[in-house]
């Protein structure tokens, strides 16, 4: 049965410096705790992704849409340690105003009645902790004059 969940934030920082962040795709090692390791093969569109994240367990994700117009990412993860089939995650960033930004960060899922609750569970918990690290690694990169 398919299942969504969805982690939604304001956070302070530039939505073209976070979008820059999120759309070079690669990165992800620099602003997400979770992540110990990135690679990326390819560029934007049908690009490959494979992280290792901090427990050791690998992701190997393939980028679906890189809309800067949006302003919106979204990618299927093939590869990951959840009891869930078929996961397609997104990533939206809008402009607030005064340097601040929402970040959208959510997922599409195929999984069972039984573990549907703990996987959107475990996903808010990443997400929201992937939105607190981009928020972190942005007040970290001095501002051009």
């Amino acid at each position: 049965m398919k299942h969504n969940t969805t982690v939604e934030r304001e956070i302070s920082g530039s939505a073209d410096a976070i979008w820059s962040t999120i759309s070079a795709g690669g990165n992800v090692h620099q602003w997400f705790p979770m992540i110990q390791s990135c690679r990326l093969e390819g560029v934007g569109e049908g690009a490959a992704r494979f992280c290792v994240m901090a427990d050791g367990n690998d992701l190997e994700e393939k980028i679906i849409e890189v809309s800067h117009d949006a302003r919106l990412f979204r990618y299927a993860i093939d590869r990951h340690p959840l009891p869930a089939s078929d996961l397609i995650a997104s990533i939206k960033v809008r402009d607030v105003s005064n340097g601040r930004t929402t970040i959208t960060w959510g997922a599409e899922f195929e999984a069972d009645e039984e573990t549907a609750a703990q996987v959107k569970e475990m996903l808010q918990m990443v997400y929201s902790q992937g939105i607190q690290g981009l928020e972190d690694y942005h007040k970290t990169i001095p501002i051009a004059s």
